[in-house]
């Protein structure tokens, strides 16, 4: 039989397969297929720019047209906080933390209403030995406490991937960071990005008139490094791009910085399945994806920030022993708080610190649940 001969056979069986298949198999999500979802509502909805709370309710997976289709399947064990436990008193009062989380995501814990608030009862009462007392100084507080003897220690990969603070803007980790970053013995590098917009989304004559450079450098956006990089060797660092993959350098992989030259960051990576590798990381042009300026901007910058400190958005994902939470503010989106806390493997390796300016409010911060997401969710099957 000749090449001819034989994909004329081929395409033959393949008809025939197709021919005989379901035939309401193409109206069935997903081609029939078995596909596993899977999330935890208590944590942070998807974020909707300008979006009130019926917006980020209505882009949540629960109100899709799939979930008329979904089974569900409830997890119940907290395995971060369950594993390694050693004695019967240990274990009790894992399980009563755990239980405290849990109660925080779904909104169970007794909140108050102060009197400039005007809708539901959102704060909540911190138990006291989770409590950091603030002094004039709240970023060293909370710094010497989760980052004791980092003067010693800033070099060692254990102590460092174990430990972070988490606070919900990126205006204050910058601070943190910067803070700690001070703490380290070795010579700071300054790097500085080269900023610019692309030449098809404005009028070129105009350009340099209306956005001339020191503007664009005064610009920040989420997702983009800082026009002002600083860092030093020892830093841990974050990537925020996909760079490698196979290599392990995806966004969110945190590194150690091992040598700083004029055009790249040499680094280990200390998470993920790539630990101990020595990578390169290059300055790359990134665009911003925000649509608040008339025009596209570009960043050229190594695309990485320190992160002794990182949002609560961003630590979804981690599992730390030591966190610190900062709260000069309240959290202000559904499942901040909840985020947060849940990023601990131990009950004794929580500390927040919590900035009120009035004595009323003393140990309490808000906990900003939206209820109603956990009203599609079915009560029977479940799997723990």
């Amino acid at each position: 039989m000749n090449h001819r001969n034989c994909f004329e056979a081929l395409d033959r069986s393949l008809t025939d397969i197709l021919d005989s298949r379901d035939s309401h198999i193409e109206t069935k999500l997903f081609g029939g297929k078995t596909v596993l979802l899977g999330g935890d509502f208590r944590q942070i909805l998807p974020v909707i720019i300008g979006g009130s709370r019926q917006d980020t309710i209505n882009a949540s997976l629960s109100r899709s047209s799939l979930w008329a289709s979904c089974k569900i399947f409830r997890l119940k064990k907290n395995m971060r906080l369950l594993s390694n436990l050693i004695d019967s008193n240990l274990r009790t009062s894992m399980n009563t933390f755990a239980e405290w989380i849990l109660n925080i995501g779904d909104g169970k814990i007794a909140a108050r209403k102060f009197e400039e608030e005007e809708d539901e009862a959102t704060w909540i009462k911190i138990p006291e030995d989770l409590l950091i007392k603030s002094t004039d100084d709240p970023i060293h507080d909370i710094a010497s406490v989760i980052y004791s003897g980092i003067e010693e220690k800033y070099y060692d990969i254990m102590y460092l991937t174990e430990r972070a603070i988490v606070t919900p803007t990126n205006e204050t980790i910058d601070k943190v960071n910067a803070y700690v970053l001070s703490l380290i013995p070795n010579e700071e590098r300054i790097y500085y990005s080269s900023d610019s917009i692309c030449k098809a989304s404005i009028c070129e004559e105009d350009q340099d008139i209306l956005y001339p450079i020191e503007f664009l450098n005064s610009l920040n956006f989420n997702g983009l490094p800082k026009h002002e990089l600083r860092l030093k060797v020892g830093a841990p660092i974050m990537l925020l791009r996909n760079i490698n993959q196979n290599s392990g350098l995806c966004n969110g992989t945190r590194l150690i910085i091992t040598q700083t030259a004029t055009r790249v960051i040499e680094a280990k990576i200390i998470t993920g399945n790539n630990v101990g590798t020595k990578v390169y990381i290059p300055r790359i042009t990134m665009q911003a994806t925000e649509h608040k300026w008339p025009f596209i901007f570009k960043r050229t910058q190594f695309p990485v920030r320190l992160c002794y400190a990182m949002t609560i958005n961003k630590s979804q994902g981690q599992a730390l022993k030591h966190v610190g939470l900062y709260l000069p503010k309240p959290v202000f989106s559904h499942g901040q708080l909840y985020v947060a806390v849940s990023r601990v493997t131990s009950c004794e390796g929580l500390k927040i610190l919590i900035e009120n300016e009035s004595p009323e409010k003393e140990g309490y911060t808000k906990n900003i649940v939206y209820k109603e997401i956990f009203d599609d969710l079915i009560s029977n099957n479940t799997s723990g």
